[in-house]
């Protein structure tokens, strides 16, 4: 009779080679963190007049995984990935800046860490000249960010055709954008600029009814320097100085129960730039998961 050799190795091989396939191979998962570059987390960093701290980082400060490329969902950051800044030149100065929305560029003008709330104005307008135009709505990830009570929102409608058989009708002529908006983004037709208090007027004239009007545009700023602006200028490009004031955002201290423990810990979160919790950066430059133990502090 042949003899057989058992089955049982061979199945234990193919189990072995299956189990130390590296995950790299694959790009995913990531390897977890156990140390980390200890320059990623400075206490503080400046640029321009603003201080730049946890949970906040700068762009340049993002690492990556080793053996993973950068800009792959591995690289990671001493912070809340969307709390990413830019310091960027504008008019020859270190300028803040940070990208809401995907693409959508705002200034930062103030962190408050005791308050946790961050103040930003639309790159695009501060450098509009006297008469910009406002190009987008305001968007974020609401994981870490949320609107505050301290703002209200003007509401742009662009290039809206005849209204009633009349150019533009008596009772909205005050609200007529009458400064130069040199900006093909706006179309053919009168634009206008409504306060909340006077948003029913648009409503009234229907602005807001599909094809009226080439754009609608609402955008937040701040109440205090809205009610102190000379409102009927508003529509003359005093908007303008109310939108360089900007808005202001608070942040989420413990975005998840993981980060909460490890702040708990006095540790700082790791986020991948995909927003995945990747591990608590301790202060001798180990990695605890979920939080630093006594030995890592």
């Amino acid at each position: 009779m042949a003899a057989h050799l058992p089955r049982f190795p061979l199945l234990l091989l193919f189990v072995v080679l299956a189990v130390h396939v590296p995950a790299s191979s694959h790009g995913y998962p990531a390897p977890p963190l156990t140390t980390y570059d200890a320059s990623m987390c400075p206490a503080s960093s400046r640029c321009g007049n603003v201080s730049i701290r946890y949970p906040f980082y700068l762009s340049t400060t993002v690492r990556d995984i080793t053996g993973y490329n950068y800009n792959t969902p591995y690289s990671y950051s001493c912070g809340y990935t969307d709390l990413k800044i830019s310091c960027q030149y504008e008019e020859l100065k270190e300028t803040p800046v940070i990208f809401l929305g995907g693409d959508h560029k705002y200034t930062v003008l103030n962190i408050s860490y005791e308050s946790s709330t961050i103040i930003l104005a639309d790159t695009d307008v501060r450098f509009g000249g006297s008469c910009p135009a406002v190009h987008h709505d305001l968007s974020f990830n609401n994981l870490w960010l949320q609107n505050t009570s301290s703002n209200e929102n003007l509401t742009f409608y662009f290039g809206c055709h005849s209204l009633l058989g009349v150019a533009v009708p008596p009772d909205l002529e005050k609200y007529k954008i009458d400064c130069n908006l040199e900006d093909p983004f706006v179309g053919d037709g009168a634009s206008f600029v409504f306060t909340p208090d006077d948003h029913g007027k648009a409503q009234e004239h229907e602005l807001d009814q599909d094809g009226r009007c080439s754009k609608v545009v609402s955008v937040p700023v701040r109440s205090e320097f809205l009610m102190t602006s000379n409102q009927p200028m508003l529509a003359r490009g005093g908007y303008a100085e109310v939108l360089r004031y900007g808005f202001e955002l608070e942040w989420y201290r413990t975005p998840t129960d993981q980060c909460d423990s490890c702040e708990g810990s006095r540790g700082k979160c790791a986020y991948s730039q995909k927003r995945e919790f990747m591990g608590c950066l301790c202060s001798n430059g180990k990695v605890g998961h979920p939080d630093c133990p006594t030995c890592y502090i």
